[in-house]
């Protein structure tokens, strides 16, 4: 059991305060890509809120965890879902549009 708490430790990411000009774009852009799914509005939405980097970072991260464990067969399809539902979010999306940016 002590393990599995391991996993499920969350870093939090703040965003910005509703109310704020930060939070106010932050809130349209993330609403954008909540109707959307396009991958420029949760990019323009992290950025707006100055949080891009963290998670980007935490993002990376989670999919090289993940990563090291698509080795074992025993536990390739249920790392692979993982890696799927990271690359779903408003922080996967956003890396995947820097990244096709970064290649034009």
């Amino acid at each position: 059991m002590n393990q599995m708490m391991g996993f499920m430790r969350k870093d939090t990411i703040k965003v910005p305060e509703k109310g704020t000009y930060k939070g106010q774009q932050f809130g349209y852009w993330s609403d954008e890509f909540r109707q959307s799914h396009e991958d420029h509005s949760a990019y323009i939405a992290l950025n707006f809120a100055g949080v891009l980097e963290a998670c980007r970072n935490k993002f990376n991260r989670l999919v090289q965890k993940h990563s090291a464990h698509l080795q074992n067969a025993q536990d390739a399809q249920r790392h692979s879902r993982a890696i799927a539902r990271l690359q779903a979010t408003m922080s996967g999306a956003a890396v995947s549009y820097e990244s096709c940016f970064r290649r034009h």
